[in-house]
């Protein structure tokens, strides 16, 4: 018996497009979830030629630990003989971009509660995909880099009960599973592959230990576990589920994916899934070319280090990225935008860069170079009656589709929608980047409230004030650009029922 949620609420959040490899029997299917912002999440359902038990493989819910999200890229593009996997290489891309542990709202590894947060987040819509994908799994490995070495009993500061480093975590010695169907025994299955793995390390420092939080249990000195993901999988979707840690005292990184290899195929040994086993290429990321289109303009093939001259005002839109990977790459319109700037249009009038980065690392950029010298051009920017400025339109990313509404016009959409104020474009281009842009009744989830809402996902049905909509009936909302605290353009969302 294994917990199910929503699969309408699950079907929203996919984009309209899944890419299918096929090899003979086996093959890839490839779904992306939250396309057009920092948390796109990429999942891989690969099946073997043969039928067999499916393990799910989390990397990255913790953007600092790249030896978890490194590890599952290799089992992304597999072959399998036997059994299935399904593998979510970056569980939290946004803070794999910030190369830090916390994404937008907190630990994600701490949100997977039974009942869920109350209210809605991106990182909450990434945990829902997960716990729908955690269902159709018969087991769950969530890899992570500990701190220091686990070790049952006190040696010292960075080797102890409280350190998870070269462990394998589990939230029972065993699980009753209901109506006396038996139990799951998670110690027994730890010890068996810790065995076999430490078998095959030579070096004994890097050997696992068994880690049980006990979660299930009122004595448990990690309670916090309890938002875990391998405790929801153990408790709600009734499956084994294992966390493992790799040391980040381990400096080489080969070395701590190659540790996290063995532990993955001793486990699918034991399931009887049967692959051709990944290689592992560190190759260092390395930038091709950018696809770019200029206006309405054909796609443009612009090789790392190139320049790209453009026109006061023309309007650029990364729209590929081809590198030596992959997954994990992102464009990055310097001075504009967010972290992830790849489909969204720009309004560019001074020079800038977009730089490509495979997840937090810098591996290439091409030069936009607006069409007047440099020598000029500070000239012409000194002269421009900055008082003259007017907001044209307004990007919005709207439940992952990219909207441009005029000034003074009203974007419709349903009470339920996620709206992610983008960008703005103005009369003066190279301005743009320093105008605020406010959605009146909305809040950011911020300590600092600087007025400027640019960037921040909106739940209309939970985050808006309905005192500042029209008339305080909560349907109409102004949302208020401004230059140096100016009022330069207004346009309106109308929240329509569903």
């Amino acid at each position: 018996m294994k917990i199910r949620i929503s699969a309408i609420w699950f079907l929203t959040l996919l984009l309209s497009f899944i890419i299918v490899h096929a090899s003979s029997q086996a093959q890839v299917i490839h779904e992306v979830f939250l396309p057009n912002t920092d948390h796109e999440l990429n999942v891989y359902r690969i099946f073997g030629e043969q039928p067999g038990k499916t393990i799910m493989i989390i990397g990255g819910i913790q953007g600092d630990e790249p030896g978890s999200y490194m590890t599952a890229d290799l089992y992304a593009d597999i072959h399998l003989k036997k059994g299935n996997l399904i593998v979510v290489p970056r569980a939290n891309f946004y803070s794999i971009l910030l190369n830090q542990r916390e994404g937008l709202t907190g630990d994600m590894n701490r949100k997977f509660g039974v009942n869920g947060n109350l209210k809605k987040s991106l990182d909450e819509e990434v945990v829902i995909v997960l716990k729908h994908l955690i269902a159709e799994s018969d087991l769950l490995l969530n890899l992570h880099e500990g701190s220091g070495f686990y070790s049952p009993t006190w040696i010292n500061n960075m080797e102890n009960p409280k350190r998870y480093g070269q462990s394998i975590i589990y939230d029972a010695e065993a699980h009753s599973l209901p109506d006396n169907q038996g139990s799951i025994n998670l110690g027994g299955l730890a010890r068996n592959v810790i065995k076999k793995v430490n078998s095959q390390i030579e070096n004994k420092r890097y050997h696992f230990r068994p880690n049980n939080h006990n979660t299930i249990s009122e004595k448990t000195s990690h309670p916090e576990q309890r938002l875990s993901a391998t405790h929801y999988a153990l408790t709600q979707a009734l499956i084994p589920a294992f966390g493992v840690e790799t040391s980040k005292t381990i400096d080489k990184l080969e070395v701590k994916i190659s540790l996290h290899k063995l532990v993955i195929n001793t486990f699918m040994e034991m399931l009887g899934i049967e692959l051709d086993t990944p290689g592992l290429d560190l190759k260092k990321p390395k930038l091709a070319y950018l696809l770019i289109k200029v206006n309405d303009g054909p796609a443009l093939a612009m090789p790392h280090g190139s320049t790209l001259k453009i026109k006061p005002g023309d309007v650029v839109l990364v729209t590929d990225i081809i590198a030596n990977y992959k997954r994990g790459m992102v464009a990055d319109i310097n001075g504009l935008g967010n972290k992830n700037d790849t489909n969204i249009p720009f309004s560019i009038s001074k020079d800038t860069k977009v730089i490509v980065r495979k997840d937090s690392e810098k591996c290439g950029w091409v030069a936009l170079e607006v069409g007047v010298p440099d020598s000029v051009q500070p000239a012409i920017v000194a002269s421009v009656d900055h008082a003259a400025i007017k907001a044209e339109e307004l990007i919005v990313n709207v439940n992952d589709s990219i909207e441009t509404l005029p000034a003074g016009a009203t974007l419709f959409v349903k009470k339920d929608s996620r709206l992610i104020l983008k960008g703005i474009r103005t009369n003066i281009p190279h301005l743009d980047s320093d105008v605020f842009i406010n959605f009146k009744g909305f809040a950011p989830p911020t300590s600092a409230n600087d007025g400027n809402d640019l960037d921040y996902p909106i739940y209309t049905n939970q985050d808006l004030w309905t005192r500042y909509s029209v008339n305080k009936k909560g349907k109409l909302y102004p949302v208020i650009a401004t230059y140096n605290d100016k009022k330069i353009g207004e346009f309106w969302v109308e929240l329509a029922s569903n």
